[in-house]
Parts: structure tokens; C-alpha cells; sequence
């Protein structure tokens, strides 16, 4: 079936909700749903993973467990981006405004894609980016320049040990700032793949003009989810329903 962005972006709000993420939190979490599914990166696919998690237990959220001038240390406790990829971004955002660039690493986090959109709406206050992740045997390495609409996605073999639901950011005034001062902690392998901004358009579009395709199993968990925020209909909630 197919659904509209607006329809889409409504239904993963209540539905978030209903897993108990609080306002603000369901907001960011569907914002990164949509972004990754309209600009390819099968962002429905990444939610039934994370949904299989969330659906389990309560809303958790990092917790700082390092933090010097420049760079922090986040312990996500086995919880999703999806709850922690705005804290983290805010974060590591937060001590570039006191000068320089910064880095944060957030370990024992899973659904790492997913931070790809808020570090695009971080770009757009004048900041950029750099993130990297390890994936199954490979690299992810998404870069973002200050102002941009879109990153660059590339992916990379790898070269250091990597924990596998870690995930790195640095942030500052310029990629080049970035890469100048995190010299040593951003060399990569060989390039295996690299997804351009044209592709991300095309797919967004495409999306746009005919509307998101969204298996009809999924669409049903998130109405389910959705019940669980609305309010029963009773004589008392009916009789009071109308005002006066």
C-alpha cells in the first residue's frame, strides 16, 4: 500500500507514543524514519528491527559517562538511535559552540543509520559532520558539509577494530576543520561504495510524486501501536466530549 509523507509521519508520531517516547523524543523518531525511507536507505526495513527492541522494553536513554572540554562518551545501554541520536548530536554540537571541533562515541547503540537525519538537520544551523560506524564487515562513513541538505554516504573496508554497535561524530565549523584536527581516528580503508546526493534526490522525489510504499503488515503494527495513545471511548469521555 501506499501512504502519503504526511499520513506516514502521523502515524509513526502516535505510534512512537504509544511506546512510551516522550514529546519531542516520537517527533525526532519519525522525522528519522521518513528520512531514511524516502531517501533510500530502507528506513521501514531498519524500524521493524528496531521495533522487535522497543516494542520489549521501556523508552531508555544514554547515559554521559566521559566528557572533557571536546569530547564525550555516551553508554547507550542497549537502546536505539532512535531514542539517543538527537541527545547525542545536541551534545557533541553543544562543545563545538565553545570553540574548536569536538567528537563524541556512543557505544552499545543499535540502529545507527538512522543518525543520518539528524545530523542533516544539525547542518542546517551552519555545523558539520562526520560520522562512522562499522556495519556487518564494513565501514559507514557519512559526512556532511556546514549548511548542506544532504551528506555523503561511503562505505569502506575496515582497518581498526571497531565495536560493533558503536558509533563516532565529529563535529565542527567545516569539514575541513574536522579532518585537520581528528587526522589520526579518520582513516578509512578502501572505498567500496559510494551513494551521491543525486541518488538521495531521485529516490525522495520519486517518493514524493507517488507516494511511500509501505507493507500492509507494518502499516497494522503501527495502527496497534497508535491504539495504545488514544482515549477509550466510555459514556463518561462521550458526555464530556461535546462542552459547553
Amino acid at each position: 500500500m501506499k501512504v502519503s509523507k504526511n499520513e506516514l509521519i502521523a502515524s509513526l508520531k502516535k505510534a512512537f507514543e504509544g511506546l512510551g517516547f516522550r514529546s519531542g523524543d516520537y517527533q525526532d523518531a519519525a522525522d528519522m524514519v521518513v528520512w531514511l525511507e524516502t531517501h533510500g536507505f530502507d528506513g521501514f526495513e531498519r524500524l521493524q528491527a528496531a521495533l522487535i527492541y522497543l516494542n520489549a522494553t521501556k523508552p531508555i536513554h544514554a547515559e554521559l559517562v566521559q566528557e572533557d572540554t571536546h569530547n564525550a562518551v555516551l553508554d547507550g545501554r542497549g537502546t536505539s538511535i532512535l531514542l539517543c541520536g538527537s541527545e547525542a548530536v545536541d551534545l557533541v554540537r553543544s562543545q563545538v559552540m565553545l570553540g574548536s571541533c569536538a567528537a563524541i562515541e556512543l557505544f552499545d547503540c543499535y540502529n545507527r543509520s538512522f543518525i543520518m537525519q539528524r545530523l542533516v538537520k544539525a547542518a542546517q544551523r551552519n555545523y558539520a559532520f562526520i560520522a562512522y560506524w562499522r556495519q556487518l564487515d564494513y565501514c559507514v562513513k557519512v559526512s556532511i558539509e556546514a549548511g548542506a541538505a544532504l551528506p555523503e554516504y561511503q562505505t569502506f573496508t575496515i582497518t581498526e577494530v571497531l565495536e560493533p554497535q558503536s558509533l563516532r561524530v565529529f563535529c565542527g565549523t567545516s569539514l575541513e576543520a574536522i579532518e585537520k584536527q581528528y587526522a589520526l581516528q579518520l582513516q578509512f580503508g578502501t572505498l567500496l561504495e559510494t551513494y551521491t546526493g543525486e541518488e538521495m534526490i531521485a529516490c525522495y522525489q520519486d517518493s514524493l510524486e507517488g507516494g511511500i510504499e509501505i507493507d500492509e503488515a507494518l502499516w497494522r503494527t503501527l495502527d496497534d501501536l497508535v491504539t495504545r495513545v488514544l482515549v477509550p471511548s466510555t459514556d463518561s469521555s462521550r458526555a464530556g466530549a461535546g462542552g459547553s
